[in-house]
């Protein structure tokens, strides 16, 4: 009697946890480079024009990765799953879907995320005036190639852009008040380890 009562609360334990409700956590998926091996990426990345070493020949910057998601577990996210958005694990409590943006929790402003469709299958997050979120990977120091093309937006939206392929250290160290750069308007392109592009685009 003993034992078939033993075997009848095993198998209350175990049909418990089979009917219990599975809950996922989705993660921006991994940059695809680090700080320790940046050999031929774009990187967005935070410097000012004081962290170039024009004698060593060398960039120190903030590297950075941009927030994209997985566009399948994007769409399978259900109340009860935890979406990681801005550093934050963030439990969704309803998640809308209009135009492609996915709106969790009411939206930025309520304290919650915002995902808009991208390419290639993936979802990006996004913050206030379209901004993506990105991720701080850590600092690294890249050799400049001594052929590095500098294109660099105007100060109002509708400058011409500038592309300097001759003498881009003397174009950025004129920079003035301009001299700072940061994820959300700088890409930086590693070719053969060594910063062969630095582009500006004009962001509000």
């Amino acid at each position: 009697m003993r034992k078939l009562m033993a075997l009848a609360a095993v198998a209350l334990v175990v049909a418990g946890c089979t009917n219990s409700v599975s809950h996922r956590c989705v993660s921006p998926l991994a940059a695809g480079y680090n700080t320790d091996s940046l050999t031929d990426c774009t990187v967005p990345a935070q410097f000012t024009a004081a962290d170039f070493d024009w004698q060593a020949g060398t960039l120190t910057m903030t590297v950075c990765s941009e927030d994209l998601y997985d566009a399948v577990e994007v769409n399978q996210l259900q109340p009860g799953d935890t979406l990681v958005f801005q550093g934050r694990s963030i439990v969704v409590q309803k998640i809308e879907d209009a135009d492609g943006i996915k709106t969790v929790n009411g939206g930025i402003e309520q304290g919650g995320a915002e995902l808009m469709a991208g390419d290639g299958g993936t979802y990006r997050g996004f913050q206030l005036d379209d901004h993506s979120v990105y991720t701080t990977l850590g600092k690294a120091t890249v050799p400049v190639s001594s052929e590095l093309v500098f294109i660099d937006c105007g100060i109002e939206p509708n400058d011409p852009v500038d592309t300097i392929r001759n003498d881009a250290r003397g174009h950025i160290q004129k920079l003035g008040d301009r001299s700072d750069f940061n994820e959300l308007n700088t890409l930086v392109l590693i070719e053969g380890g060594k910063i062969t592009q630095i582009t500006r685009r004009w962001i509000p």
